[in-house]
């Protein structure tokens, strides 16, 4: 495997031939680090929306509780 910026090559040896040849793969794949970038970029977005209180999901806000303290009948 070797990496060229944003691609890699991929190169892998098979089984030999009657004759004595040797299979020889060659892959190219372009962009195929931009995978693992997308990844991170998930990851990052995932804390940063886990970081603040009001878009938590079950995570009561503070209006809805000053809201029903104000709601409760008086005595």
């Amino acid at each position: 495997m070797l990496t060229f910026g944003l691609s890699q090559l991929y190169v892998s040896l098979g089984d030999a031939g009657n004759d004595g040849s040797i299979v020889v793969r060659i892959w190219w794949k372009p962009l195929i680090v931009c995978i693992w970038g997308g990844a991170i970029i998930m990851a990052l977005g995932g804390i940063v929306s886990l970081s603040d209180r009001r878009l938590r999901v079950g995570a009561p806000s503070r209006r809805a509780k000053a809201a029903r303290v104000a709601m409760e009948p008086a005595e």
